[in-house]
């Protein structure tokens, strides 16, 4: 099998959370990678006359310890960030991954304990219909 380049394994992830999002969420949701976006994915309900979006980046877990102190991603209301892990040989995310609301960053643990952001796949589909419903 061929080495997977740093790009592919981010395509790869993302593609992931774009079927789990597609497959649980029953239809209610749609999701897609858009064009000339610092966004990795944006989710939106499907049929919503109110045009509220959901964005997403995507990164690797081993990429949540130097998130901490950064600088170079603004807050935004209805952005977050997704931590993933891509097993290679399955080739797919596990179970359970971060969901970090991107207006928290200033606020993390100084001791990187991301336990409170920590989510199965069940839940973040919950999580995303239900932030739909709210608005």
């Amino acid at each position: 099998m061929a080495e997977l380049s740093d790009k592919n394994i981010q395509e790869e992830m993302e593609n992931r959370i774009i079927d789990l999002i597609a497959s649980g969420a029953g239809g209610r949701l749609i999701v897609f990678k858009p064009e000339n976006s610092d966004k990795n994915l944006i989710v939106e309900k499907k049929g919503g006359y109110k045009k509220k979006a959901i964005c997403l980046n995507v990164y690797g877990e081993k990429e949540i310890r130097q998130l901490a102190g950064k600088k170079d991603i603004r807050g935004e209301e209805n952005f977050y960030l997704v931590f993933v892990h891509f097993d290679f040989v399955k080739q797919n995310i596990s179970d359970a991954f971060w969901v970090i609301p991107s207006l928290d960053l200033d606020k993390l643990p100084e001791e990187n304990d991301f336990s409170k952001f920590l989510t199965n796949k069940k839940d973040f589909i919950r999580f995303l219909i239900e932030a739909f419903e709210k608005k």
